[in-house]
């Protein structure tokens, strides 16, 4: 018994071995295996259009690989053979909303079925769209107005922003899904980042950044010029009186920008007539050029019984005011500057024979202190011999020089006016500028007021004000869409909320832009196209300099001792047009 046992079993290990005709008795046929190699059944896809990726494992051979999603009808899938046991397969699907199944049957060529269920969940992430601002634009006023819309497929369910890596703060949802969101932010000098989030009922998170500079980043004075770039201060044109800041030995006029030494991290400059002022990121100021009048703010202060030892030597090279910290905007006048500090407080000094110094007095003074009576500023100026500054609450207030109606209280006087005055009739201001006696402000609808001097149609109301003034706020004419104003000067400029730019009044020097000179705007006319989209100008008494978006500088106007800056431009000479200035 044993021995037949043993037979029969070598009798069949030879017939494995070896084939056999005989047919051994069939047995239950094997399923095809459908494996995914692409997606976890339910998982969550980050993408409505998916790409699944498998192999199935069909021992009688795959036949035929069909997918079904969400109950639709079945559609074949293609497959590449690999073995005569296996095949591959990609399959390109796009899922609903919510929750989907894939059915995915395959059949081999015996007829036997396998089915495989994948489930996938698909939510929309919430569609973040920033309105304003404009990505890289650059303001000189100490409040940012942010909007933007949030949508989503189903709902947006939380809104919130960041500044600067601070912390997160929550926004209200709007009334109706979609609907723009607004807010204010109150920025640092320098660059400042605000990040958008928005949610959805589902956790799907989504952010939108959005980058501005705020302070000054291009000037202009008397005939010399600057530009901010990188944390570095670039200078040009006329260099008489050490305005240039090039060094005690470095007194000649340049033609090319040159970087000011000792200013690395400056985060704002304001150049006027033969002086210069810089802000760096630690709230410091530093001043150089000239200084009959003190205007560089390095007296020293009186100290007891002792009293102030004035300053009024001349300075070749940037230098600290000292004692001042917590600056976070700089502002120049004619002879006298102004400084904005982080608690919303002005201080001033220099020239103030209009009592443009804002502290109750017409005497001069070489170091700072308060302007009375200011709080809860964000934008400060210098006029000829007065002063203006643009509060929170869309107020403008001015103090000193009023002989052309600057105070804009409908009164013409000689006389000054050493404390600040509100502007009657003036709301709901977002930005402020001012030329040699003239004053601009954009209201919060787009639309621009002017007062003061018109000698040259720098009001832009159409007609010359009677008598070359006006002591009453005037409507610029045909300008709807202004976000910020730029002057200096006679002459007068706005930007449009596209980035374009619209100039008027005196044109005798081709400083408005438009191709022609020897005229008087006195309409708000379009600039060069070549400036679009524009985020800063610095305007001197006849030349400007203006920087792009894509951070490009330029300049036209009259050209007198390298005011605008490259080689090769004729000297004592008017150009229209901006002509590119490379700075290094």
């Amino acid at each position: 018994m044993k021995f037949r046992a043993c037979v029969l079993v070598l009798a069949a290990v030879w017939l494995a071995a070896c084939g056999s005709d005989v047919e051994t008795t069939p047995g239950v046929p094997v399923a095809p295996y459908v494996q995914l190699h692409s997606h976890v059944s339910g998982a969550s896809a980050e993408s409505a259009a998916v790409k699944l990726r498998g192999s199935v494992s069909a021992p009688g051979r795959l036949a035929e690989l069909t997918a079904r999603l969400n109950g639709g009808e079945p559609r074949a899938v293609e497959f590449q053979t690999s073995t005569p046991t296996s095949a591959s397969f990609t399959l390109e699907l796009t899922l609903v909303e919510g929750d989907n199944e894939i059915i995915l049957a395959a059949v081999d060529q015996t007829g036997a079925r396998t089915e495989r269920t994948v489930a996938l969940r698909f939510d929309e992430a919430p569609v973040v769209q920033v309105r304003s601002p404009r990505e890289g634009v650059a303001t000189t006023v100490r409040r940012m107005h942010v909007e933007f819309a949030a949508t989503d497929n189903v709902a947006v369910t939380a809104l919130a922003y960041t500044l600067n890596d601070g912390t997160e703060q929550a926004l209200a949802l709007p009334a109706t899904a979609g609907e723009p969101v607004s807010f204010e932010v109150t920025p640092r000098a320098g660059r400042n980042t605000v990040v958008l989030h928005a949610r959805d009922a589902a956790g799907n998170e989504a952010e939108q950044t959005v980058s501005f500079h705020f302070g000054q980043i291009a000037s202009a004075g008397g005939l010399h010029s600057g530009a901010l770039k990188n944390g570095r201060v670039y200078t040009w044109g006329r260099n008489n009186r050490g305005q240039l800041g090039l060094g005690d030995d470095v007194r000649t006029d340049q033609t090319q920008p040159q970087p000011v030494p000792g200013l690395e991290n400056a985060t704002a400059i304001a150049f006027n007539q033969n002086f210069a002022m810089a802000l760096t990121a630690d709230g410091s100021v530093w001043s150089w050029g000239e200084n009959n009048d003190s205007q560089l703010g390095l007296s020293t202060p009186p100290s007891g019984e002792t009293p102030s030892t004035p300053d009024i030597t001349p300075r070749y090279v940037a230098t600290k005011i000292p004692n001042l910290t917590g600056a976070v905007s700089v502002a120049n006048g004619f002879r006298h500057a102004l400084i904005l500090m982080e608690d919303g407080t002005v201080q001033s000094f220099g020239n103030n024979a209009n009592g443009q110094l804002g502290d109750g007095t017409t005497v001069a003074r070489g170091y700072p202190m308060p302007v009375q009576g200011l709080t809860n500023v964000v934008k400060v100026l210098g006029g000829s011999m007065h002063s203006v500054a643009l509060k929170a609450d869309g107020t403008v207030w001015v103090w000193g020089r009023n002989d052309y109606g600057n105070l804009g209280t409908g009164v013409v006087d000689g006389d000054s006016h050493p404390l600040p005055h509100q502007v009657p009739g003036i709301a709901d201001v977002v930005d402020i500028a001012n030329g040699r006696d003239h004053i601009l402000a954009v209201h919060k609808d787009g639309t621009v007021s002017a007062w003061g001097l018109d000698a040259s149609g720098q009001l832009g109301a159409g007609v010359l004000s009677p008598g070359g003034e006006s002591a009453t706020p005037l409507k610029v004419k045909g300008v709807t869409d202004a976000t910020a104003v730029f002057a200096n000067g006679n002459y007068s400029f706005a930007r449009r909320a596209d980035g374009s730019l619209l100039g008027w009044g005196s044109n005798w020097n081709g400083q408005l832009g438009i191709g022609l000179k020897e005229t008087e705007e006195l309409e708000a006319r379009a600039s060069s196209g070549t400036l679009t989209p524009l985020t800063a100008m610095g305007m001197g008494a006849t030349h400007v300099i203006a920087v792009r978006e894509d951070g490009s500088v330029f300049a036209w106007g009259w050209n007198l001792n390298g005011s605008l800056g490259p080689d090769g431009v004729i000297d004592r000479w008017s150009y229209t047009d901006p002509i590119p200035v490379p700075l290094p």
